[in-house]
């Protein structure tokens, strides 16, 4: 393929004389009818980089978006009102670091005819499964901040590829990076699950949980790393599935009951089933 600046470049005359050849007239086509949408992206990525003093993560951000716009024709996996959700249907169920995620999922596997895949634990896993990719993850989640795309989406597909949907897929996608590369290899969510905690709750939540969970990331310091984190890279995601109508947001600062209550109206419609017999 060609490069932004060959694609910039002027386009070329064929030598005087010279026959126009189909390559000729393709690329000279192309180049012409993609020279809009070329140079605004490119005028927006720089003025992006000179807004932001020339941030890497907001740079970032805007590739991921541009990366996402690609993706956005894809039909999702889920249900039509009245249809039974397909196999393959994926519910990302989001929110800050002790929102209550793993424990509404639970509750809903419970209830519902659906599989629940944690990210955090299949990466927990990897690492300690003693690899050297789980190596890099401990790293990367001992410091708050987030694991590569390819990393967690090659988990989250090896799992999905064993177990029988629909998925409920807790604690992700936790940047537009990995919204971007689950939709490439998989399939856009039907919706996402936002649970929405205050920030001085969710600390009180891990806080306590730090006190038996043995969690390495459950310590003040690196709490509040998570929080930055979430706020620059997750809330994007959110925003960008908001704009295509696919947020419900429930507010998770009440009981796990009443949480639930609320998660159970935000399912309503999407009729997953009761939940399989287990005996």
């Amino acid at each position: 393929s060609q490069s932004l600046a060959q694609l910039l470049s002027p386009i070329p005359l064929p030598p005087s004389g010279a026959p126009s050849t189909p390559a000729f007239l393709l690329t000279t086509m192309a180049r012409f009818l993609l020279w809009p949408s070329i140079l605004l992206s490119a005028t927006l990525a720089q003025a992006l980089v000179v807004s932001s003093g020339g941030s890497a993560s907001r740079l970032r951000q805007q590739r991921a978006r541009m990366a996402l716009a690609a993706t956005q024709h894809v039909p999702a996996g889920g249900s039509q009102r009245g249809e039974r959700a397909g196999e393959n249907a994926v519910y990302f169920i989001m929110g800050g670091p002790g929102s209550g995620k793993g424990t509404q999922c639970a509750r809903l596997v419970e209830h519902f005819d659906a599989t629940h895949l944690s990210a955090g634990d299949l990466l927990r896993s990897e690492v300690a499964s003693g690899s050297e990719q789980g190596s890099a993850i401990a790293a990367a989640i001992a410091d708050g901040q987030i694991v590569a795309s390819e990393t967690t989406v090659a988990l989250l597909q090896a799992a999905m590829a064993k177990r029988r949907g629909p998925f409920l897929v807790d604690g992700f996608p936790r940047s537009l990076a990995n919204l971007a590369a689950f939709e490439v290899v998989l399939a856009p969510c039907v919706f996402m699950l936002f649970l929405e905690v205050g920030e001085e709750a969710m600390m009180q939540r891990l806080l306590k949980r730090g006190e038996s969970s043995g969690r390495c990331d459950d310590n003040e310091a690196t709490i509040r790393k998570r929080f930055r984190t979430y706020l620059d890279e997750s809330m994007p995601v959110v925003e960008a599935l908001e704009a295509r109508g696919l947020v419900r947001r429930v507010s998770a600062e009440g009981s796990a009951d009443a949480v639930f209550a609320a998660v159970l109206d935000a399912f309503a419609d999407q009729r997953l089933g009761a939940t399989r017999a287990t005996g």
